[in-house]
C-alpha cells in the first residue's frame, strides 16, 4: 500500500489508480471551463464510433462543427427540461441526423457492433482543475469529453478528513459555475478522505446535502457506519477497485441515475413543495442490485431472496431499480429471464412513489402499470398476459384479484414483497405463492399452510420471490432466507438497523426511552377457577387491563402532560409526537381519552390525526430524515 501524505500524494495515487483502470490522463488546459467539456477528447469519440454521421455533419458545417456540436450539447444539457444524464443516455439530433454521446453495455451478444462501440467510450481524469477563477478542483472525471464526477479529497494524515472536503464543496464551490450546475454539471461529486466516502448531487452553498456512501463496517446485523480497515489497502480502496471501473460507471449512467421529483410538505409551514434531485445510489443500494442481479443470472428463477433493509435505507427506489433490471434480465444463452414483475407493496402511496421512480429510469409508456382499487382479477390477467412488464398492487387486494389467474406455469415472475414480514403474516402469502405457481389455495393456519406448502410442492419453479423488510419474522427468514455455512437460514443482503443509526438515517428511539411499570391485582371469584391458569387465559386477562379506561386515562395523563410541558415548545411551539397502540381498538378508546382529557383540562389548539399503520414496521414511521433534523436544529 502507498504511503499517501498529503492531499497531492492523493491525487497522485488516484491517477495512477484510474490509469491502471484504462483512464485517459489529461492536462487541465484542456478543460473548457464554460462547457465542462474537454473538447478534444468528444471530438474524438465522435469520430472513433461514428464517422459516417460526422462526415455528414462536416459537409455542412463546415470550420464551425465543432463549435455547433458543443454548443447544441451545451444548450440541451442547460435547457430548463434538459440535463447531462437525459443527454448521455439518448443523445442528440442535428440536422435531422443522431449523435450518441456514450454507448451502454448491450444486454445481449448478438449484436458485435454494438459491443464493439461500448469499448470506444473514453474515460478520462485530470486533476487541478480551474472551474472558475476561483475554484479549483482536485480531480474531475470525463466521460467522451464531458464532465461528470468531481473529487475534493482529503488526506488523515495530513490532519483532514471528509468533512473539510464537504465544507470545501458548501463554502467555496459555485452551485451556478458550469461545471457544478445543477443537472446540467457534474451528475455527482464525491468528498473523500482514506477512510470514508460523501457525495452530493446538488450543490446548494451551506444547504449542500451529502449522503454517505461507504461500505459499511461489520458483518449482517452488527455492521455499522463507515469502511472496514485492512492492512494492505484503504478503506476507500473499494471506489478505484469497483465504483469507478468503466463498466460500473456506465451501468450507474444507464441503469441507475436519474431525475426524481419529490413531493413533501415543510415540516415547518405545513406547504406543500415540488423538488428535483438526481438519485444517485447509496452504497448498500447499488450493492444489493448487483448482487441480485448476479445470482439470478446464474440461477434464475429457482432462488428466493430476503433482503433485510432498515427504515432509512431508500428502500422504494431499492425496489425500483431492482424492478426495472429484472425486466431485461438475460441469461448466459441471452433468454430473458422473467416474463412479468409482480411488486407487492401494503402502502398505497409507495405505489405513486415505485411508478415515478421506475419512469424516471425510464420513459416507455406500458413499462409499468399500478392496480388500484378499480382493477380487478381481469385486468390483472390482461396485465400478465400483455406487455405490461411491471405490475404494482397492494398486498391487501392482491390475493383476490389473483385468485382466477390460472394456468401460468409457461411463464416466470419475479415477485418483489416490500415490508415481507407483514406479507407472510396472513393468508395473503400463500394465495400469491400458490396462485402464481397454479396451485390450490389452503385454508388451514397460515404456519401449518406455509409448511405445508413447501412438504408438498417445495419452492415454485417459475416463480422467484424477492422479499425487503427491516424486521423479518423466524418464518419470513426460513421461507426466504438462504443457508449458510453454519446450517442457518440468513438473509441475502443486510443494511442493518445500526448503520442506519449511524449514518443519521433514522432516530435511535431506545436512546430516550422511558419505562413504566403498571401495576394491578385480580380478584378470583372462585380460588381453584381452572380457566385462569392457561397462558391464553392470562393474555386476556393482560388485554383486559390494557384496555380498562382507568388504565388509559392514567397513561393519557402522563402522556399529555409530558408532551405539553417538555415538547410542544419545539419547532417553533409546531412539535409533534406519536402514540403507537397494540390494535385498532386501543387507538379508538386512546383518541376518545385524550380526547375526553383535552376537553376537561381546557387546553386549546390540540390536533389528533388518526394513521394506521396495522401490519406496518413501526420504525418506518420513526425514520427521520437527516435533512429535516439539520433543518430543525435538533
Amino acid at each position: 500500500m502507498n504511503n499517501v501524505l498529503s492531499e497531492k500524494d492523493y491525487q497522485k495515487f488516484l491517477l495512477e489508480r484510474l490509469a491502471d483502470n484504462g483512464y485517459v490522463i489529461r492536462k487541465a488546459s484542456h478543460f473548457d471551463r464554460l462547457f465542462a467539456m474537454d473538447r478534444e477528447m468528444l471530438m474524438k469519440f465522435l469520430a472513433d464510433t461514428q464517422p459516417d454521421t460526422m462526415d455528414y455533419l462536416r459537409k455542412i458545417y463546415k470550420d464551425d462543427l465543432e463549435d455547433t456540436i458543443v454548443s447544441f450539447i451545451n444548450a440541451e444539457t442547460t435547457k430548463a427540461r434538459g440535463s447531462l444524464i437525459d443527454v448521455l443516455k439518448h443523445g442528440i439530433e442535428i440536422s435531422n441526423r443522431q449523435l450518441d454521446l456514450m454507448y451502454t453495455k448491450p444486454a445481449t451478444t448478438f449484436n458485435p457492433e454494438l459491443t464493439k462501440k461500448y469499448g470506444q467510450n473514453i474515460f478520462s481524469v485530470m486533476e487541478e482543475v480551474w472551474a472558475s477563477d476561483k475554484e479549483r478542483i482536485d480531480v474531475v472525471i470525463f466521460l467522451n469529453g464531458l464532465a461528470i464526477i468531481s473529487f475534493e479529497l482529503k488526506c488523515n494524515t495530513a490532519g483532514q478528513s471528509y468533512q473539510d472536503a464537504i465544507y470545501q464543496y458548501r463554502t467555496e464551490r459555485n452551485p451556478k459555475t458550469r461545471l457544478f450546475l445543477f443537472k446540467s454539471g457534474c451528475l455527482v461529486n464525491f468528498a473523500m478522505d482514506l477512510e470514508q466516502v460523501y457525495m452530493t448531487t446538488k450543490l446548494a452553498g451551506n444547504s449542500t446535502f451529502f449522503l454517505p456512501f461507504n461500505m459499511g463496517n461489520g458483518e449482517g446485523v452488527n455492521a455499522g457506519a463507515g469502511n472496514p480497515t485492512f492492512k494492505d489497502k484503504y478503506s476507500v480502496s473499494y471506489m478505484w477497485e469497483d465504483i469507478l471501473k468503466k463498466d460500473t460507471v456506465l451501468d450507474l449512467i444507464s441503469k441507475f441515475i436519474f431525475i426524481g421529483t419529490k413531493e413533501s410538505k415543510d415540516e415547518l409551514t405545513g406547504k406543500t413543495k415540488k423538488s428535483e434531485n438526481i438519485i444517485f445510489p447509496r452504497y448498500h443500494q447499488l450493492d444489493v442490485i448487483r448482487k441480485l442481479l448476479a445470482d439470478v443470472r446464474e440461477n434464475g428463477s429457482t432462488q428466493n431472496y430476503l433482503i433485510q433493509h432498515s427504515a432509512g435505507s431508500g428502500k422504494t427506489n431499492s425496489i425500483a431499480w431492482l424492478a426495472h433490471r429484472l425486466t431485461s434480465l438475460h441469461d448466459a444463452d441471452n433468454k430473458i429471464i422473467f416474463d412479468n414483475v409482480v411488486i407487492i407493496t401494503d402502502r398505497v402511496v409507495v405505489d405513486r412513489q415505485l411508478q415515478k421512480a421506475i419512469m424516471g429510469m425510464e420513459h416507455k409508456a406500458g413499462l409499468i402499470r399500478v392496480m388500484d382499487d378499480k382493477c380487478n382479477s381481469t385486468d390483472l390477467a390482461i396485465a400478465l398476459n400483455g406487455n405490461t412488464k411491471i405490475i404494482a398492487t397492494t398486498i391487501q387486494k392482491f390475493p383476490y384479484i389473483v385468485d382466477s389467474v390460472k394456468g401460468l406455469k409457461n411463464k416466470r415472475f419475479a415477485v418483489i414483497i416490500d415490508e415481507a414480514h407483514s406479507s407472510t403474516a396472513g393468508k395473503d402469502m400463500a394465495a400469491v405463492t400458490m396462485s402464481l405457481g397454479s396451485g390450490e389455495q389452503f385454508d388451514g393456519d397460515v404456519e401449518d399452510m406455509i409448511s405445508d406448502e413447501i412438504k408438498r410442492n417445495g419452492k415454485q419453479a417459475n416463480v422467484s420471490m424477492f422479499a425487503f423488510t427491516a424486521t423479518p419474522k423466524p418464518t419470513t427468514i426460513q421461507l426466504f432466507g438462504r443457508l449458510n455455512t453454519k446450517g442457518q437460514r440468513e438473509a441475502f443482503h443486510v443494511y442493518s438497523m445500526k448503520q442506519a443509526i449511524e449514518e443519521g438515517f433514522i432516530l435511535d428511539v431506545l436512546q430516550n426511552y422511558t419505562e413504566y411499570s403498571t401495576f394491578y391485582q385480580i380478584n378470583k371469584e372462585i380460588e381453584d377457577d381452572p380457566r385462569c391458569k392457561t397462558n391464553a387465559a392470562k393474555r386476556q386477562i393482560a388485554r383486559f387491563v390494557e384496555l380498562h379506561d382507568t388504565n388509559i386515562s392514567q397513561r393519557i395523563e402522563v402522556i399529555v402532560e409530558h408532551f405539553r410541558t417538555t415538547v410542544m415548545q419545539e419547532l417553533g411551539g409546531q412539535a409533534k409526537a406519536m402514540v403507537i397502540t397494540a390494535s385498532r381498538q386501543a387507538a379508538v378508546k386512546y383518541r376518545q381519552a385524550f380526547e375526553d382529557y383535552i376537553v376537561k383540562k381546557g387546553y386549546e389548539g390540540w390536533v389528533f390525526v388518526e394513521h394506521d399503520t396495522h401490519l406496518r414496521d413501526p420504525l418506518e414511521d420513526l425514520a427521520v430524515s437527516r435533512e429535516f433534523l439539520r433543518r430543525a436544529g435538533i
